[in-house]
């Protein structure tokens, strides 16, 4: 039997993308993980059999060359595929898809399934695994520069290339069945969710004032000024932080929010801590955890982000907006609160309503479900997954036959 020899591909910074380390992690126990291919600076450290490639910076030269790539998409799909390949990380990576000669890829969002399924047409024989961790075709919908640019150059190469993925999985139910719908899969993908390693926290009563905490990248679209904006409101001083990396201007531009301005300062920003100090440093210093992203666009309404999960794997009572998949993950498990949306008002009115005893219940709850919602458990789902691209007779059904082939003809 052929050793099997697995690659994982992702666009991304290694050091800081958990979902890749963790696959990377599973795939390394199972004695299958041959190569890592991904961006790194000289300071990180991958501890696998890992190639970097030099992460693109923000510079107006990178933009006007993305510009260049991308908006011939909106005449079609060869226009657009020529573009993709016209950026020299995508050769590169296929290129260290030919060294490796894998027999099976884990494809990580929408540019490494490209390169993946480019790899595949060369080598059919290949097995592979798309992870979406996003919506890709509506990611940013909600500006118009994206939707201009970018937007044509998602849809069709995603579409013209997700029919030669053997499985498919993704972070939340309600984005699976989106993604099937939006696609026509033939299945729904797999829900692998971000959970994060299952880590022991010394337990601690809540007090009044409540520390709040935001934590993650510091972006528009994270609900944080309405955030702010809620402060006024409040009944009691409740102290928040903010903890994470953010543009400078960007920052600046919180601070000055009314809010920040009169009045005594209840807000306090702080740096982003590593990777394995995110739910420690949490648990150690806030009571309650806060995502009420807005809710403007079919993406945000499918979010499910890590964040939710580690403030549960912290033990703490959390806020959301109501989000589809974070709505039906707080009430199921009972630990905290959905505002009616995303506004200042109604994020003030649900912490006005809690007391003391509802947030320590909701702590409680928290802990609770942290010993089911950690990547331990999760992994299983991976596992799985791996082992279903590993069966001797695993055969495309004739509908999936038959969607790879409408697939191809529509290139």
């Amino acid at each position: 039997m052929e050793t099997e020899r697995v690659v994982v591909l992702s666009f991304s910074r290694l050091a800081r993308d958990r979902r890749v380390q963790r696959q990377c992690a599973a795939l390394a126990d199972r004695g299958e993980l041959a190569l890592v291919l991904g961006y790194a600076d000289d300071q990180d450290s991958i501890p696998y059999p890992f190639k970097s490639y030099e992460s693109p910076t923000p510079s107006l030269s990178h933009r006007l060359s993305t510009v260049a790539r991308q908006l011939p998409a909106w005449f079609g799909t060869r226009a657009a595929t020529l573009g993709f390949w016209l950026a020299e990380r995508h050769r590169w990576a296929l290129n260290g898809l030919k060294d490796a000669a894998p027999t099976r890829i884990v494809a990580n969002d929408w540019p490494a399934l490209v390169v993946a399924a480019s790899y595949k047409r060369l080598v059919p024989s290949v097995r592979i695994h798309y992870d979406t961790h996003e919506f890709a075709a509506l990611e940013f919908d909600e500006s118009l520069w994206w939707r201009i640019v970018y937007k044509p150059f998602v849809q069709r190469l995603e579409a013209a290339h997700i029919g030669a993925a053997d499985v498919i999985s993704t972070v939340g139910t309600r984005l699976a069945e989106a993604l099937q719908q939006h696609h026509q899969l033939p299945r729904t993908p797999v829900v692998i969710r971000n959970v994060p390693d299952r880590v022991q926290v010394e337990e601690s009563p809540a007090a009044w004032p409540l520390r709040l905490l935001y934590h993650g990248h510091i972006l528009p679209g994270r609900g944080l000024e309405a955030l702010i904006d809620s402060i006024p409101l409040w009944k009691l001083p409740h102290q928040l932080i903010i903890r994470g990396d953010a543009q400078p201007g960007y920052l600046a531009a919180l601070r000055q929010r009314p809010a920040m301005l009169h009045g005594p300062c209840r807000v306090s920003f702080e740096p982003a801590v590593p990777p394995d100090q995110v739910i420690p440093v949490a648990a150690a210093n806030s009571d309650l955890g806060v995502f009420v992203t807005t809710l403007d666009t079919p993406q945000r309404h499918l979010t499910m982000p890590n964040k939710l999960f580690e403030y549960i794997g912290a033990g703490l009572a959390v806020l959301v907006s109501p989000a589809a998949d974070m709505r039906a993950l707080v009430e199921t498990h009972g630990v905290g609160l959905v505002s009616a949306d995303a506004g200042p008002k109604a994020i003030a009115a649900a912490l006005n309503s809690l007391g003391l005893a509802s947030v320590e219940q909701f702590r409680m709850a928290a802990r609770k479900a942290a010993r089911e919602l950690c990547w331990e458990v999760e992994r299983d789902v991976f596992n799985a997954l791996q082992d279903s691209l590993l069966k001797a007779n695993f055969l495309a059904t004739r509908e999936d036959e038959a969607f790879r082939k409408d697939r191809r003809d529509d290139q």
